[in-house]
């Protein structure tokens, strides 16, 4: 899309990344501390006011100097457990931010549902007060495995319009030249903007939906345009059809308030949500989001996915002509990063390029759903297309769940293999097996699920 089809549309489609990269940086820091720095206390104890008393007040000082240093200097206003599973009882300890702090450390440790998810807690500064010194500073100490800035991602689509096109898409991915397998046994993760679950075309889709302390209603419409490329009802005389029948279950991450003209993950509901994702069931995850922030803490989680045998899709970005960033969740190890490519086959002029790119998919003027009911920043309803890597990346989502349907014992790195060997070389990419711009070509079902 050219720069002032950009502009023209900016208003239209708040999602959209400005003509102008910006950068956003969280006011939140993760640390995470050393396995035994912190004191454990047994489960059934965790609420024992004197138990857990014992356990704050014999913090060790390599533990607790570093908080007090942040709170000296730093205004520290907040910690809390990232990933502890029960209320805590600090609460008890209301009055007293020291012993909330320490509290949250303990939780930390102890009611975390994994041993490599324990002694994680994110810590609330002022922004401008995140320094690379800092940072440098909290790594040096000895109980700190790693502190890390909270990694801020933002959604991969561009500035779209209400035309009612066909599903060029559909006819791409040669969706209508195979039989396409039953995939309702299969759950895909939705991790994005909410949903409107109520929405005609997808209404027998939507598996559940948490929404966490963020409200129900998807503001920007982003969550609801990506699941219906994956799984709006086919055949049921409304609208469009979805790549696959399979589940959707959806996460809300990010923000109802744009900040500085971009919605963001609000960071611990997208962190948690991951977690989440790997306990919940669904085979595929399906992150039409990026950002430049390279992280630690979710590098670990898309590890434990992947593990799981959880295959994880992700976004190229759509950053091309403002300078092409590598960016994340798509560029970690064992993630399928999705290009995006227009109706001639060709690499979609804001599609991101790079060493981890994987496949491409339709990604310019993709037809969708939105929700039925307009909000502050979206005049658009019930149908609209809209471009980006977030609507190619739902494409290979959905196209995972169909092959899972009709080979329900493949692991991960089977299906990322399939994708890769399986796909349609494209003229753009002059005979090679591989290139920085379309990966290993464009996805295919009649070969993938043959």
């Amino acid at each position: 899309m050219l720069l002032t089809e950009l502009l023209a549309h900016k208003k239209q489609h708040p999602a959209m990344r400005s003509a102008r990269r910006r950068v956003h940086r969280s006011g939140q820091l993760i640390i995470c501390f050393k396995a035994g720095a912190i004191p454990r206390v047994k489960s059934g104890l965790l609420r024992s006011t004197r138990r857990f008393g014992e356990a704050f007040t014999a913090m060790p000082e390599a533990v607790s100097e570093p908080l007090a240093y942040l709170e000296r200097n730093f205004g520290l206003k907040h910690v809390k457990p990232l990933f502890a599973e029960e209320a805590s009882p600090g609460m008890r300890f209301s009055g007293i931010r020291r012993a909330r702090h320490m509290a949250a450390l303990v939780m930390s440790e102890s009611a975390s549902p994994a041993q490599e998810l324990r002694g994680f807690n994110t810590v609330t500064l002022d922004a401008g007060q995140i320094t690379p010194a800092l940072l440098k500073k909290l790594n040096a100490s000895e109980a700190i495995e790693f502190a890390e800035r909270m990694p801020v991602r933002w959604l991969a689509a561009q500035g779209g319009d209400p035309r009612r096109n066909a599903q060029w898409g559909l006819h791409a991915i040669g969706w209508y030249d195979c039989p396409i397998p039953d995939a309702r046994g299969i759950a895909v993760a939705v991790v994005d903007t909410g949903v409107d679950a109520n929405h005609p075309d997808l209404k027998g889709a939507i598996d559940s939906y948490d929404h966490g302390k963020l409200s129900a209603e998807d503001i920007v419409g982003h969550g609801t345009h990506v699941s219906g490329i994956i799984a709006a009802t086919a055949g049921n005389r409304v609208g469009i059809s979805g790549v696959s029948n399979c589940r959707i279950k959806v996460w809300k991450v990010f923000s109802d308030k744009p900040e500085d003209g971009d919605y963001l993950t609000d960071g611990e509901t997208y962190l948690r949500a991951l977690r989440a994702v790997s306990d919940s069931g669904a085979r595929v995850l399906n992150l039409s989001l990026g950002g430049e922030d390279v992280s630690k803490t979710e590098e670990l989680l898309f590890r434990r996915l992947v593990t799981k045998d959880i295959v994880v899709v992700a976004a190229m970005g759509n950053e091309y002509e403002d300078g092409n960033p590598v960016e994340y969740p798509g560029a970690f190890p064992g993630v399928i990063a999705v290009g995006a490519v227009s109706s001639a086959l060709r690499r979609a002029r804001f599609s991101n390029t790079g060493s981890h790119i994987r496949i491409v998919a339709p990604g310019v003027s993709i037809l969708s759903t939105l929700p039925m009911r307009k909000s502050a920043d979206r005049k658009e309803t019930n149908y609209a297309s809209w471009d980006g890597t977030s609507m190619a990346t739902p494409h290979v989502a959905a196209a995972v769940a169909l092959l899972l349907g009709r080979r329900p014992k493949l692991g991960a790195t089977a299906v990322g293999m399939a994708l890769q060997r399986r796909s349609k070389r494209l003229s753009g990419m002059k005979g090679k097996a591989w290139t920085d711009e379309y990966g290993y070509g464009l996805l295919y079902l009649p070969n993938l699920i043959k």
